[in-house]
């Protein structure tokens, strides 16, 4: 009987443990994020002059020595922002961002690659505050005159965020920093896509649609070019590394669980071996026998 009981402990926790899910070492939750627009971007648009044929590109960013850098090519833009609440939860539901770049009429853009900067805050079990860009990389085979985007902002983990006490930040500096002095090969491109997608805690827009209007050939009285991008911030699935009590107790219950199952099974047979002595066995009374006077 102590052998059995002994074996149905021993088998609960041999099933628990292979059928996965005994010790717990990532979980996920939803929760909708706390997104704002920083109001820092950078944007390049490239063409080619419908006269000459001869390429070139217009250049702007919230960070002023990028525009000290290519000061000849710097195209200021009208700026506008807007937001949208649907639940009037307080959190932003859709943000969108307008970029109205002046252009000359023998200006053809045919390529915009552009990074916008967003706060990124996490605040039920990870906590998390972290600076989100989103990145652009858009080239057409004809002239336009407006780019238009719009997808969901997506977190994109290499890996499952501790829960720790605190704000978990990325611990760097902002991809347009302003609190330094910035040099040449740290303005390019390339730079800014390789250190967001180098990050752990990243944002992404997936899925992004694209829509391309093409350039009209008149565009008296003024000749602009329009970069639209919403961004929809929906709930997100976060991973995390569960603390210690929180997979003591998710692992406690399934091994009570499983134990109680075999025990369905075993209690039935432990009762028909002892009934019907299926093994040798001794009858022995534990009460101490009186004493003859």
């Amino acid at each position: 009987v102590t052998l059995l009981n002994i074996a149905m402990i021993v088998a609960g926790f041999l099933i628990a443990y292979y059928s996965g899910g005994l010790w717990v070492k990532e979980k996920s939750y939803r929760e909708q994020p706390i997104v704002n627009f920083k109001r820092a971007f950078a944007a390049r648009l490239q063409g080619v002059h419908a006269r000459s044929s001869e390429p070139f590109e217009l250049v702007y960013s919230t960070l002023p020595p990028m525009n000290a850098v290519g000061s000849e090519f710097v195209r200021t833009p009208v700026v506008r922002v807007d937001k949208e609440d649907h639940n009037l939860d307080l959190l932003n539901d859709v943000i969108h961002i307008s970029l109205a770049f002046p252009i000359a009429e023998d200006e053809r853009i045919t390529q915009v690659q552009a990074v916008f900067l967003f706060s990124y805050v996490l605040r039920n079990k990870v906590r998390l505050d972290i600076e989100a860009p989103i990145l652009l990389d858009y080239a057409a085979g004809v002239p336009g005159s407006r780019l238009t985007v719009d997808g969901r902002m997506r977190l994109a983990q290499a890996n499952p965020l501790p829960v720790r006490g605190g704000v978990r930040t990325l611990g760097g500096e902002s991809l347009l920093p302003l609190d330094r002095v910035v040099s040449g090969p740290e303005l390019t491109f390339r730079r800014i896509i390789a250190e967001a997608s180098g990050k752990n805690d990243t944002t992404v827009l997936a899925p992004m649609r694209t829509s391309w209007d093409l350039a009209a050939r008149g565009c008296d009285p003024r000749c602009e070019f329009t970069v639209t991008v919403t961004v929809r911030v929906p709930s997100e699935e976060v991973h995390y590394v569960p603390t210690f009590i929180e997979v003591c107790k998710f692992s406690w219950i399934q091994f009570i669980a499983t134990v109680a199952f075999v025990a369905i099974f075993v209690i039935p047979l432990k009762r028909f071996i002892v009934t019907q002595q299926v093994v040798q066995s001794i009858v022995q009374d534990d009460k101490p026998a009186e004493k003859l006077y």
